[in-house]
């Protein structure tokens, strides 16, 4: 295997990679049970529904082609909760380690409080901090006139300006 990165695509596979590859994930149901268990979920439904967010939250903010360009007032983007202490939400935003989201106004930490951790929301960008590592966000709502139910946050379609076209003739 160190020989040839190749060696999981040829086909018929070799029978000591399917024994390998059988034993590196033999444990996944008991790991799945007990994570079930520790949460009080016995269907495994919840385990489940968190384990999609954590899949969604690798697509986030791909349509930003740098963690710089977060910084723009108003920008669309979205946040995933990640931890909290009495004055501030913390979010990963999927912009690179040292980039966060925080929110820390008491009045937009209202229009948080249904998010539990893991939870993905829409917000935009309010400001950042003079290093630019952390970007203060507010929650789009859905009484919001810039509201859309749908945003496609993937393509780049949402989160970003038009361009102008300069005035003058064209030639």
């Amino acid at each position: 295997m160190k020989d040839d990165p190749n060696v999981w695509f040829y086909r018929p596979m070799q029978e000591e990679l399917i024994t390998y590859a059988a034993q590196d994930v033999m444990y996944l149901p008991l790991l799945h049970r007990e994570l079930c268990d520790k949460l009080g979920d016995p269907s495994g439904g919840r385990v489940l529904s968190r384990s999609q967010s954590y899949v969604s939250y690798a697509h986030m903010n791909n349509h930003l082609t740098s963690p710089k360009a977060a910084q723009r007032k108003g920008l669309r983007l979205q946040a995933m909760l990640a931890t909290q202490t009495e004055a501030a939400l913390y979010f990963k935003l999927n912009l690179g380690a040292h980039r966060q989201g925080v929110v820390s106004r008491d009045q937009a930490l209202l229009n948080f409080k249904d998010l539990q951790f893991g939870d993905i929301a829409d917000c935009f960008v309010s400001a950042w901090n003079t290093q630019g590592n952390i970007i203060f966000l507010e929650r789009l709502e859905a009484t919001s006139p810039v509201f859309n139910a749908n945003p496609d946050f993937t393509t780049g379609k949402e989160g970003r300006r038009k361009r102008r076209r300069p005035h003058g003739p064209r030639d």
